[in-house]
């Protein structure tokens, strides 16, 4: 149990290990801070452990630069892991944390806890006869070393137990993460996304390692390919451009490509969205003939089209084809719907589920148009 001595004066040595647990103020409460300061005088009391500072290092770097007095409070705890307990309990009350930095203390919190309460049963293993339940008593509050501590800690910060576990998941691969947070630094958000990009830039390391020269699958930027490729080489191309406004010029640049480095009756598959669908065919017909339209139904939730206010729940595919196009197509039947499973994100966050093209490819062998299949095949991913 925690007790507070009498105030003290004394001058509280400050901590770096302890300082670096705390958020630091942004420039405009800083401010306020020293205005109040100067105004009024500091009415609290310095928080001090065996005369180690653990609350009030701003207040303290103010005071001792324009002389304002303060007084010291010291509370009894028992060890280093506890002070820091005591710290990041303190820290999450503050009003000015956004809800992403809560959830990282709190994250702390659960893992101090944890680790305090491991020691203890450590400790007190031969008394407790082994017993897996031994509970700590630290600041009025039983803690257990029990898998529900993520949840408890949860219910009595306020915070959400999936924002502690995705915290839990982004320290697995960098620890460094969380101190950003706390710090405000970064976003949750932003932190998942940077995390989930080292990944993808892993996975696509290892699959250009994996890729044979000669196999006839060819991966990369549109200048790459312009350079690579020969004329009238490729049987298919399969490309997801970007979908935004501003990247329509790239569809024109796509046409030519393609109509350059495509076999005769050779095909472009194109996966994109709706919004500018009439722009993007427009771009592509500058140079390839059109062929037919294909779509790929979404499994789940729809997404919304703001701009339009429309559930959106399939993708199209464009099918576009070497001009000039075959007057009679002399390929089998080919179905111009398919169901996604699932988008696959692994290499890129705005990654497309294979099943949404497999079908051309591996489902109905015998629908694809014959220069698809052709022995070797010369398959484009842009």
């Amino acid at each position: 149990m925690l007790k507070r001595k009498p105030v003290l004066k004394l001058v509280p040595r400050v901590d770096q290990e302890f300082a670096a647990l705390i958020a630091p103020l942004a420039a405009e409460e800083r401010q306020q801070l020293e205005a109040n300061l100067i105004a009024e005088g500091c009415r609290d009391a310095l928080v001090v452990w065996r005369g180690l500072l653990l609350d009030g290092h701003n207040r303290l770097a103010i005071c001792n630069r324009h002389g304002i007095p303060y007084d010291t409070a010291e509370i009894e705890l028992p060890d280093r892991e506890s002070a820091k307990l005591w710290i990041e309990e303190n820290q999450i009350g503050r009003r000015n944390l956004t809800t992403d930095q809560r959830a990282a203390v709190a994250y702390r919190i659960m893992q101090r806890r944890v680790f305090l309460s491991k020691k203890r049963r450590a400790a007190k293993a031969g008394a407790s006869h082994g017993s897996d339940r031994i509970l700590v008593v630290h600041a009025g509050l039983q803690v257990e070393s029990a898998p529900r501590q993520r949840e408890r800690t949860s219910k009595e910060q306020h915070i959400s137990t999936r924002k502690i576990r995705e915290i839990a998941a982004l320290a697995k691969t960098d620890p460094d993460i969380v101190t950003r947070i706390v710090n405000g630094e970064v976003s949750l958000r932003d932190a998942k996304e940077f995390s989930l990009d080292r990944v993808r830039q892993r996975n696509i390391t290892a699959a250009l390692k994996t890729h044979v020269r000669g196999e006839g699958i060819h991966t990369g930027h549109m200048n790459r390919l312009f350079r690579i490729l020969d004329d009238n080489s490729v049987d298919l191309f399969i490309t997801d451009p970007p979908w935004e406004k501003k990247a329509l010029p790239v569809y024109s640049e796509l046409a030519k490509l393609t109509q350059q480095k495509l076999k005769p009756g050779g095909f472009c598959l194109v996966l994109c969205g709706q919004l500018y669908l009439n722009e993007i065919i427009a771009r592509l017909s500058e140079s390839l003939d059109w062929y037919w339209l294909c779509g790929v139904k979404f499994s789940g939730s729809h997404a919304r089209i703001w701009p339009r206010k429309i559930s959106n729940g399939f993708k199209p595919i464009l099918f576009f084809t070497k001009r000039p196009a075959p007057k009679q197509a002399d390929h089998q039947w080919v179905a111009d719907f398919v169901h996604r499973t699932h988008a696959d994100k692994s290499h890129h966050k705005h990654g497309q589920g294979v099943g949404d093209t497999e079908y051309y490819l591996n489902y109905a062998p015998n629908a694809v148009p014959p220069a698809v299949r052709a022995d070797p095949c010369s398959l484009i991913l842009a």
